[in-house]
Formats: structure tokens, C-alpha cells, sequence
């Protein structure tokens, strides 16, 4: 009996889906490492009420890079094509080609809700096995961790159709396909790092360097300045006047993890960008802040401590603080390969 399964990794960045379906993807091949540590450098806050991602990295588009064909699909266009989803996805996957698309994980196993309550939720297929009658998928489990689980055939559809009776249309409505580019190429741009990590230093608007294709997104913070919304979140949490959202720290401490990764990058570099273990060592440190920072996190959603809300806060400060001299320096490093002047 047939059985397909196609490639993917744990990614760096895993606390929103939408990053980490592509890359969970194109990071199983190191020719996109050029490409991926060149960008998810900036952040953004989002200051609407009740923003449906509050804080994350910056990026345009999180399905555009040099190593994914991607095609765009709507559910309403799978009714007009008149095809069964499990026959398609099977057909897609044939073709190397993964699905991105939103069920009710009600349906789902080894998911916090399944069998209990109705939610929409985005999840990768990755592979199938005729002979179990199953699809192969990446997402978030109930244990807490994003990793690879299998569905029934059959449970997966009632997950996919179930989509049209629950609150979530308006914005579940969407279908990726996507497809390994191996003929993708992408020079590390130490130029684009530069420029967005001054962006980052100064709070700029990164979003302003897309106004081409779309209107800046006037709306968030960001670089730096982000750390004061994070402040006003926690001091809002405390005072009981919002709800816990661990994917706050989760990604400030992905921000960091990724930041050292960066530098070990531009070290091990034919010709390396930074020779200094200074700047490496000086990025561990806000990773560890950064880190203990989630910790408590955690801590707090378990025993609900005020007090650890309190010493987040107190985080967040020292590594605002640490950052802006990291960054300063990073930059006055990359300086001196000639190709920008800070």
C-alpha cells in the first residue's frame, strides 16, 4: 500500500504556525540558511484592541522566500472544483506538495481540545499512509510542543468540513500549497541585515519599505519600542485588567535564541562577519534573560504568582537596556566590512 512522506524539521521558530509551516519546510535543506538568517530580525506589537497576534517577528509575507512555490487556495474554490479533500490532499502530496490549511481540531487527536470543545486551527499535512488510512501532520499537540501526529482519513475530513459550522470563516477560509524550490537561490544579504537591524535600534517602521505592494502598517510598534507595549501588557495582567498570552515572551525569547544563532552564522562564514566573541557572548546573555523570562512565564500560568509577573517586568527592563548596547555594537562590528556606515 502507498505511502508518502514528505521532508520537514522542528524549526527555530515555532510559537506562531504561520512561521513555522514554511520553515519547517525549507530549513530541511541548508541552502536556505543564507536566506533565513538574513531576515526575522524585526519585531512588531500590535496596538489595536485585541490584536489576533499581539507580538511577533516582522516579515512581510511569512509564505514568500526563494525555496517555496506556493500556490493560494480558497475552501470555496474546492467546492467549485467539485473534489474530495482527503482524494486532493493525497493527489497534492504525490506531487511533493504540502497542505496548509485550517480544521476543526475537535476532530484531531493528540490536540488540547479534541473530543472536548470546537476550534479552528491551522495545521501542516505532510505525508499519508494508505494502508492506516492516514494523514501525517505538523502543529501543536496537548502535550505543548509542535510536532508531527497522525489522523484518520475520515476524522480529518469531518475536521475540515466541520470549519463551515464554527465561529472562525471569515479568517479559516484560506488553503497553502507548498512546494520545495530547489532551483531557489539567496546570497546571505549582509546589507538587509544591516539596514533592519538599525530599523530594529531605531524603532522604524519596516513596514514602510513595502508600501509598493501594501499600506504601511502604521498600527504597531516596533524594534525597541516594542519592549515598552510589553511592559503595559504585564502591567495590564497584573492588574487583572487582560488575559494571560504566554506567546508574548515565547517569542521575545525566539527573537534572542535566533539572534545568537545569527552570530555563530556570520562567524562560521568563509570570510566571517564577526570575529569578536564579544558580540556572541553578549547575545547568549539575552537569550538566557530572555529565557528566564518564559520560565516565569510558565511559572505564573501554573501557580498564578503575582510576583513572577513582577520580575518579568523586571526582565524586560534589563534586557531593553542590554539590547540597545548589543545591538549598537553589533552594527559598529558589521561596520567595518565596508558595506555600511552606522
Amino acid at each position: 500500500m502507498k505511502k508518502v512522506l514528505l521532508p520537514v524539521v522542528q524549526p527555530p521558530i515555532w510559537g506562531y504556525q504561520f512561521f513555522a509551516f514554511p520553515l519547517s519546510i525549507v530549513l530541511a535543506h541548508d541552502k536556505s540558511l543564507p536566506w533565513f538568517y538574513s531576515n526575522y530580525i524585526q519585531v512588531c506589537y500590535d496596538k489595536r484592541s485585541d490584536p489576533p497576534i499581539p507580538f511577533t517577528f516582522y516579515i512581510h509575507d511569512h509564505t514568500l522566500n526563494p525555496w517555496l512555490h506556493v500556490e493560494r487556495l480558497q475552501r470555496g474554490t474546492m467546492g467549485i472544483i467539485k473534489r474530495n479533500i482527503v482524494e486532493f490532499i493525497r493527489d497534492c502530496l504525490d506531487e511533493g506538495m504540502y497542505c496548509n490549511l485550517n480544521v476543526d481540531e475537535f476532530f484531531i487527536p493528540e490536540r488540547e481540545v479534541y473530543r472536548k470543545s470546537h476550534l479552528s486551527h491551522d495545521i501542516l499535512i505532510h505525508g499519508y499512509d494508505l494502508e492506516e488510512q492516514t494523514f501525517q501532520l505538523m502543529g501543536f499537540t496537548d502535550k505543548h510542543n509542535f510536532a508531527s501526529t497522525s489522523v484518520r482519513f475520515t476524522d480529518f475530513e469531518q475536521a475540515y468540513h466541520n470549519i463551515d459550522v464554527i465561529d472562525h470563516q471569515a479568517v479559516c477560509d484560506r488553503i497553502f500549497l507548498y512546494k520545495w524550490n530547489e532551483s531557489g537561490q539567496y546570497d546571505f544579504d549582509l546589507t538587509l541585515v544591516q539596514e533592519t537591524l538599525e530599523d530594529y535600534l531605531l524603532s522604524r517602521n519596516t513596514s514602510a519599505r513595502f508600501r509598493m505592494v501594501a499600506s504601511p502598517w502604521n498600527h504597531c510598534d516596533y524594534g525597541l519600542k516594542t519592549y515598552a507595549s510589553l511592559l503595559h501588557y504585564f502591567e495590564q495582567l497584573l492588574n487583572g485588567h487582560t488575559g494571560f498570552d504566554v506567546r508574548h515572551i515565547h517569542s521575545l525569547w525566539e527573537h534572542k535564541s535566533l539572534m545568537t544563532a545569527r552570530i555563530r552564522y556570520m562567524q562560521g562564514l568563509t570570510q566571517p562577519l564577526i570575529s569578536s566573541d564579544d558580540v556572541l557572548a553578549s547575545a547568549m546573555e539575552l537569550e538566557r534573560l530572555a529565557l528566564n523570562a518564559r520560565n516565569l512565564m510558565l511559572k505564573y500560568y501554573l501557580h498564578n504568582t503575582p510576583q513572577s509577573l513582577v520580575r518579568i517586568m523586571g526582565y524586560l527592563e534589563e534586557i531593553a537596556a542590554k539590547e540597545k548596547l548589543f545591538m549598537e555594537k553589533l552594527l559598529d562590528h558589521l561596520s567595518q566590512n565596508k558595506v555600511y556606515s552606522f
